[in-house]
């Protein structure tokens, strides 16, 4: 219903810097352009884009894509789902955002904002990506959100017990878990990637008994790297 995944996008204050972080961690930067009158540009691997931004509101947001967007708000309406904001009409770039039960923002719009690589790397110094999880104060609430919206959703044990939902990067796990927006990487992370962020590694309760690296780069976002186990 929401359409295709298009990107984590985050607000961030130099998108330069940024752009070049990602790039030092084997991301690969993508073609953007120029719907958005702010400084814009995208990174990606196998399985997920990052969208880095110079303005937007709230960070991190999640992005998706689907024609006739303004069909999709009374799709949501009649699954009693509310709209946080539209911005809809035949002069717009049509958009609407709604919110998920974890308080992560959705933005649906009606076009691509980049061109994907050319060649997409399957592994990056953090290892393999895996998901992209949202923390959920409530599991069954989430399960009934993404449900509501058409998707299946199915448990999941690791790395922790929490939610995946099918047809999409996205998996939730518990508040208690983490309350971080979190990129999973199946790792470990590379020794030479924590020494060019220049960031001490954090440890997660929850993955005790499991050899992982968290890292909280400025972005805001946490990038978790999970040895093999």
């Amino acid at each position: 219903m929401l359409g295709r995944f298009l990107e984590l996008s985050l607000v961030v204050p130099d998108t330069g810097t940024s752009w070049q972080r990602w790039l030092g961690l084997g991301f690969a930067g993508a073609e953007a352009g120029d719907i958005w009158p702010h400084a814009y540009g995208v990174v990606a691997c196998e399985g997920v884009a990052v969208g880095l931004h110079a303005a937007g509101g709230e960070s991190p947001f999640i992005s998706f894509v689907r024609p006739e967007v303004a069909q999709l708000e009374r799709e949501l309406a009649d699954r009693l789902l509310g709209v946080e904001h539209a911005r809809l009409g035949d002069d717009e770039f049509n958009l609407i955002e709604l919110r998920e039960p974890g308080g992560t923002l959705l933005r649906v719009q009606e076009a691509r904002t980049f061109s994907a690589p050319a060649e997409v790397p399957a592994r990056t110094s953090l290892g393999v990506f895996d998901a992209l999880s949202l923390p959920c104060p409530d599991l069954a609430e989430a399960r009934g959100f993404w449900e509501r919206l058409g998707y299946e959703v199915r448990d999941i044990e690791q790395p922790w017990p929490g939610l995946a939902v099918e047809s999409l990067p996205l998996a939730c796990h518990e508040v208690s878990t983490s309350r971080d927006v979190l990129l999973v990487f199946d790792g470990p992370v590379e020794a030479g990637a924590i020494a060019r962020l220049g960031i001490a590694p954090a440890r997660l309760p929850a993955l005790r008994h499991r050899a992982h690296s968290l890292l909280h780069v400025a972005d805001g976002v946490g990038l978790l790297g999970l040895a093999p186990g």
